[in-house]
């Protein structure tokens, strides 16, 4: 028996891409060392244990890698079924967390499950993706097959859930990936253009219907005294503290002091202790992990593989784009994790599932195939 599991996970390392798997557990490693280091003040100032967040980082953080490596050795024909159903269940949780999850800052996307708060939208992020890219990959196959219009529909059955929520970013994220999912497939260029227009109009749309949406982008133009500037403003001057080797995590004050700086902030309280060396890491890291697996898939004979994850590596780069630009206050503010690295359960197991099928479907023998 041990002879055999040794054989499969022999296999599974040979075809695995290592840079990739390294990348991912290097990111992990910094993300459990920041939880560790920083988040103890933040624990007690909301009147937890200092190591509250920590220990639930580092809990879920074996759960997360073993999702991960499991999902790297599926086959890509049982990726593609796993999406169906898991696009289902999220619909039913997400559906229960908007009539019974708990409500956290005006917004409904959690529920709580055994004793932990689950927050299912995360999830159908890399589901709609992979069946995104199989309805396009078999009209691809078959020109009869309305795979661009399926898929559209998929999507369009999330948007009102993500909406209700509300959660204007999300949805930003995921009609996204689907455009850019379109964009690669060969789209002409009045569809593009065409594209554009109606994303335009459905932003300025949302602008017109959410007035907390309207408020984010009316703060960041017009600075007014109110509880975001502060954010914004604690979070510029944790960077400047930090300078390009950061301070002396024992002395410094700023993590206490920036809003969720344990999650949609840690960037800038690790450049406050860590200075730009870190953030630059941070970053290179990312980018090796997405840069890798598009040399990957470029080399890719199967349609259902390239589109999949192209449109997760789109996923990963906007979530860590926007974290990142949020604490700069390049954007205006919006609450997202950045992955592997920010404290929050959902955000990592998500994050897990999504390198999880990068890394099914870059190795050796799933390059050449398709889903079905």
């Amino acid at each position: 028996m041990s002879l055999r599991v040794s054989k499969i996970l022999r296999k599974w390392f040979l075809s695995i891409d290592r840079v990739l798997l390294v990348s991912i557990f290097a990111l992990i490693s910094i993300g459990a060392w920041i939880s560790v280091a920083l988040t103890p003040s933040v624990a007690i100032k909301l009147g937890f244990a200092p190591f509250h967040f920590a220990k639930l980082h580092l809990l879920i953080i074996p759960v997360a890698m073993l999702i991960m490596l499991i999902t790297s050795a599926l086959p890509a024909k049982y990726i593609g079924k796993l999406a169906v159903v898991g696009y289902f269940v999220c619909l039913i949780l997400v559906t229960c967390a908007l009539f019974w999850g708990a409500e956290i800052k005006g917004a409904r996307r959690w529920l709580s499950i055994f004793g932990f708060s689950l927050q299912p939208s995360e999830f159908l992020k890399p589901i709609s993706a992979v069946i995104s890219a199989w309805l396009i990959s078999e009209q691809y196959r078959d020109r009869n097959f309305p795979g661009l219009l399926l898929s559209s529909a998929v999507i369009a059955i999330i948007i009102p859930f993500l909406l209700f929520q509300p959660d204007v970013g999300m949805t930003v994220i995921i009609v996204g990936t689907l455009f850019a999912q379109f964009f690669i497939s060969g789209l002409s260029i009045s569809m593009i253009i065409a594209v554009v227009a109606l994303l335009a109009s459905a932003m300025f749309g949302l602008y017109l219907m959410l007035p907390h949406f309207a408020d984010r982008i009316d703060k960041f133009f017009v600075k007014t005294e109110d509880a975001d500037v502060y954010q914004i403003q604690k979070s510029i001057d944790a960077f400047k503290h930090g300078g390009i080797f950061g301070n002396n995590p024992v002395s410094s004050g700023m993590r206490g002091m920036v809003p969720d700086s344990h999650s949609d902030f840690v960037f800038s309280i690790i450049g406050e202790e860590y200075g730009f060396v870190m953030c630059l890491i941070i970053v290179i890291l990312f980018a090796i992990f997405i840069t890798r697996a598009m040399v990957k898939i470029i080399k890719s004979a199967s349609i259902f593989t390239f589109t999949a994850v192209f449109g997760i590596l789109f996923q990963i780069a906007c979530q860590v784009m926007i974290n990142i630009c949020t604490t700069l206050n390049l954007i205006p503010t919006k609450g997202m994790t950045l992955p592997f690295i920010s404290y929050g359960g959902s955000s990592m197991l998500a994050s897990a599932i999504s390198v999880g099928i990068i890394l099914a479907l870059t190795k050796k023998n799933n390059l050449q195939q398709d889903i079905l």
